[in-house]
């Protein structure tokens, strides 16, 4: 069987193992997406078991496993019907049939992004021993889907309305589980594991911070968690380019205008009465 083959099919499987945690009661769900994060993390082992060697063990295994977890408490915002769209009325059996149209789409991303996980994964660990051309390609589709797993993330941190403190200890975790695995790859030759643990919490701070704010402010959960989200794109952004010892006038502006406009577009959007 062939590797791809083997991503094929743990994809699919972890997205019917998400799928089937959705009908299992609330109280249990948390539960089962830590197990079905942990046979991801198995099954990823196991697909890239020839490669891995070293700090692999645990860098690369980073970005599978919390992309399960992030998809599945995210899935909790699934709605469980959809009673109208383009303004357009539905009966009550049309509209939970669209919604489970919905979250069958919504796994099928999932098991094609799990695919994606583990091709860069393993693109990577090959990179480490020699050059190859996707490595480029591959570090693009892992800094999308880091942030995309971050997005998860944060969403549910700030829709739990805990205290300030436990939202943002949960993101500072987060953000540095998954910034580190994003910064050590820059240079899977050289030995960034110190400077990469540095960087990675210097910036989980400051989302961490960033967090606080946005716990005291009327933000929708998701509204909230793209603005951090943002925040982490331009911060990423920099620290890996600054670990590849190139740092661009045009990009600094480009992520100081992105993370702008989405905490910009965040304030106008914000009900600041209650209503």
């Amino acid at each position: 069987m062939s590797k791809r083959t083997r991503f094929i099919l743990v994809g699919g499987l972890l997205a019917v193992c998400l799928w089937l945690t959705t009908i299992a009661p609330v109280d249990y769900r948390f539960g089962l997406y830590l197990t079905v994060s942990a046979v991801a993390y198995i099954l990823s082992a196991w697909v890239l078991f020839d490669d891995l060697k070293g700090v692999e063990w645990l860098t690369l295994m980073v970005l599978p496993t919390m992309f399960t977890l992030g998809s599945g408490l995210f899935s909790n915002f699934l709605p469980s019907a959809v009673p109208r769209m383009f303004g357009r009325a539905f009966q009550l059996e049309s509209s939970i049939l669209l919604a489970g149209v919905f979250k069958i789409m919504y796994f099928v991303l999932f098991a094609v992004g799990m695919y994606g996980v583990l091709l860069i994964e393993n693109i990577f660990s090959v990179a480490s021993i020699r050059t190859i051309q996707l490595f480029r390609a591959a570090k693009s589709v892992n800094f999308i889907l880091t942030l995309i797993s971050s997005l998860f993330f944060y969403t549910v941190a700030l829709s739990f309305k805990l205290p300030f403190w436990w939202v943002m200890a949960m993101v500072f975790v987060t953000s540095l589980i998954l910034c580190f695995p994003s910064l050590w790859s820059v240079d899977l030759k050289g030995d960034l594991v110190k400077d990469a643990t540095r960087y990675s919490l210097a910036m989980s701070w400051v989302i961490a911070m960033a967090s606080v704010a946005l716990s005291f402010w009327p933000v929708k959960p998701f509204m909230g968690g793209l603005m951090l989200t943002s925040l982490l794109y331009g911060l990423l952004g920099i620290m890996e380019q600054r670990l590849s010892t190139r740092v661009y006038v045009e990009s600094l502006w480009e992520y100081g205008v992105t993370v702008a406009i989405i905490i910009g577009i965040g304030f106008l959007t914000t009900s600041w009465v209650g209503g």
